[in-house]
């Protein structure tokens, strides 16, 4: 591959970031919604999440909804919608849920982290994050793809 399509390839992948992260402040947030202890839901929302595991016919038999829009009813400048994934452990048994939750702009979005659940509950994971349906697959994956790809442009552009 020539070194200016590798240029190219590189600056493509940093605006299509770019430009998804400041979509996001004008849309509003796409974030799955479930519980791995509602009958059925454990085959594809446990702590891993199998989309390819939806019953598809059921849900559509049923006429759920897996995905919510986050849409607040306050509207405040200070209200942030995140996705949000927690397992947590209910009387001994461990449930992970996936849902829209609303924090403070001025929150870090790792907060859940550092609060508390309810009483009777141990919290094993919570994690926030503000993409689309991003509190399903492993983040880590995508990041890691936003990253690298540019950067192997860049370092086999370097090494010809």
């Amino acid at each position: 591959m020539s070194a200016p399509i590798k240029f190219i390839i590189a600056g493509f992948c940093l605006l299509a970031t770019a430009y998804n992260i400041s979509a996001l402040e004008h849309q509003h947030l796409q974030c799955w919604h479930c519980s791995s202890d509602t009958i059925g839901a454990e085959d594809f929302c446990d702590v891993t999440f199998q989309e390819d595991n939806i019953p598809t016919e059921l849900i559509k038999e049923r006429n759920i909804n897996l995905q919510r829009t986050c849409n607040s009813t306050i509207n405040s400048d200070h209200e942030r919608p995140v996705c949000r994934k927690t397992v947590e452990e209910y009387n001994g048994k461990i449930i992970t849920k996936r849902f829209c939750y609303y924090t403070n702009k001025s929150d870090p979005v790792d907060l859940c982290n550092v609060t508390s659940p309810e009483k009777n509950v141990r919290r094993i994971f919570c994690e926030d994050c503000v993409t689309d349906r991003c509190n399903g697959a492993a983040r880590l994956v995508a990041i890691l793809a936003a990253i690298l790809l540019p950067a192997l442009a860049v370092v086999q552009q370097l090494s010809n």
